[in-house]
C-alpha cells in the first residue's frame, strides 16, 4: 500500500512510523524540516491527563493567564468558536476518558520502548510537579486528583510560601528536538519530500509546488492548517526556549496558574509558555511571555527560541477520522506530544483500513472534504482588544 503523509510534525512522524512498520510504502511531505512545527513544546508526556476547553473552568484559566501576561486574544476560527459555544460544558461522545487513558498509556509505552532500544532523546520517567499559586485552585486540583487516584497516583507536597504542589510520578518527558531526530532515523525506509502541499483530494492525490502525486491513501497531520479541509480548529500559539538556568531543577514542573512549564536537561532548561489565540501570529509576543518566565526562573543565557501553533478542537481533545481515501489526525493542543504516538497509530490504522471511524475520535470528521491546505477558504473571527 502506498500512503502519503502530509505534515512532518510529531503526529505525522509517528503515523509514518506505524505505516512503515506495517509494511506500507510511505512518503512524507513538508516544506519544513521534520519536527520543526512541534519542537517548541515542552515534551512532557502525561499519560492520564486531558484538557477540555469547552468548559467554564478552562475559560477562567485563560482569563487568569491573560492577566499574568501569558495569554492574548487575537483571532480564532469561526467554526471552532461556534462549535465551542454550542457544546459548552457538553462532554464528548462515548467513553472518551477511557479512550484517552488508553491513548496516553500507549504513547508513554511507545516512548519508553524507543528509549529501551537506545535513549538518545533525553527520555526521563521522573514524574511531574504541578505548582499552584491560588489556594482555591490548589484545593480544586487536589479534589480532582483524588477522584482519579486509581488511574493517576499522586502526592500532595507542602511548599513554603505557597498553597502546595502536586506530584505525579507516572509522568515522563523527552527532548523534543532529539526525539524528532530519532524518529527520522527510525524512518529509514520512508521517503521525505521537501515541498509545500497546496491541496489534497478524496481520491488520494497530493498537489505540491513541485507537482502532483497519487497515493492509495493520504494522511494529513498538518495541525491548524487542516481547518480548510472541514475541521473546526483554531490555533493557540506557544513559545519554547532553551535556557542556562542559574540553578538547576531536578524534575519537570508546571506552574499551573501561570501557564509555564520547566523541563530539565542537564545544564539546560526547556521552558515553554504562551496561550495566544492567534491564527496568524508571529513571535512578536515571545519577549512578553519571557518576561513572565523571568518572574519564576533566574537564568544566565537564552540559547534559542521556537514557536508553534497548537491545533485546538472545540473541546481541546485529539481527533482522527477518514472519508474515502483521506485521513486527518491532529488536535492534540496542550498534549500533542502526550498523544502523538497513539494518535499517529490510529491514523495509520485508518489508512490501512484496519479500523473504522471511532465515534469519539472522528466526532469532528463527518464534514471532511478535499481542498487547499492553509488558511484560505475558512472564516476567522478577529477578537477585539482585551481591556
Amino acid at each position: 500500500m502506498n500512503v502519503g503523509v502530509v505534515g512532518a510534525g510529531i503526529t505525522g512522524l509517528f503515523a509514518a512510523l506505524s505505516l512503515q512498520r506495517a509494511g506500507a510504502t510511505v512518503t512524507i511531505y513538508d516544506a519544513a524540516s521534520p519536527g520543526a512545527r512541534s519542537i517548541h513544546a515542552a515534551g512532557i508526556i502525561e499519560p492520564t491527563t486531558a484538557y477540555r476547553t469547552n468548559t467554564l473552568a478552562f475559560l477562567r484559566r485563560v482569563v487568569k493567564y491573560w492577566r499574568r501576561g501569558t495569554c492574548a486574544f487575537r483571532s480564532v476560527d469561526g467554526g471552532w468558536l461556534f462549535e465551542s459555544l454550542r457544546t459548552l460544558e457538553r462532554p464528548p461522545p462515548g467513553d472518551w476518558e477511557a479512550a484517552l487513558d488508553a491513548m496516553g498509556r500507549a504513547s508513554l509505552r511507545a516512548y519508553a520502548t524507543l528509549a529501551e532500544e537506545q535513549d538518545d532523546f533525553g527520555f526521563a520517567a521522573r514524574g511531574l510537579v504541578e505548582r499552584y499559586d491560588d489556594p482555591a485552585h490548589f484545593e480544586e486540583a487536589c479534589r480532582d486528583a483524588a477522584a482519579k487516584r486509581d488511574r493517576a497516583p499522586f502526592e500532595v507536597r507542602a511548599r513554603e510560601g505557597g498553597p502546595g504542589d502536586l506530584y505525579f510520578p507516572e509522568v515522563a518527558w523527552v527532548h523534543t528536538e532529539r526525539c524528532a531526530d530519532r524518529l527520522v532515523r527510525e524512518l529509514g525506509a520512508t521517503t521525505f519530500v521537501r515541498a509545500s502541499v497546496t491541496a489534497v483530494d478524496l481520491a488520494g492525490r497530493i498537489s505540491t509546488d513541485v507537482g502532483d502525486r497519487d497515493h492509495d491513501c493520504v494522511v494529513v497531520c498538518t495541525g491548524v492548517t487542516s481547518r480548510s479541509l472541514g475541521l473546526p480548529l483554531t490555533a493557540v500559539r506557544g513559545y519554547g526556549w532553551h535556557l542556562r538556568p542559574a540553578r538547576p531543577i531536578d524534575v519537570a514542573t508546571i506552574h499551573v496558574d501561570r501557564g509555564i512549564a520547566l523541563v530539565p536537561f542537564g545544564p539546560e532548561l526547556k521552558v515553554t509558555g504562551g496561550w495566544d489565540f492567534d491564527l496568524r501570529g508571529t513571535r512578536r509576543r515571545a519577549e512578553e511571555v519571557l518576561d513572565a518566565v523571568r518572574e519564576l526562573v533566574a537564568f544566565d543565557r537564552v540559547l534559542d527560541v521556537q514557536d508553534g501553533a497548537r491545533p485546538c478542537t472545540p473541546d481541546g481533545l485529539p481527533t482522527a477520522g477518514r472519508v474515502e481515501r483521506l485521513v486527518v489526525a491532529n488536535g492534540g493542543f496542550r498534549l500533542g506530544w502526550s498523544f502523538a504516538p497513539a494518535l499517529g497509530d490510529a491514523a495509520a490504522r485508518l489508512a490501512l483500513e484496519e479500523r473504522g471511524n471511532d465515534p469519539f475520535l472522528a466526532r469532528y470528521c463527518g464534514a471532511l472534504h478535499a481542498g487547499p491546505l492553509g488558511l484560505r477558504g475558512t472564516e476567522s473571527v478577529v477578537l477585539p482588544p482585551a481591556t
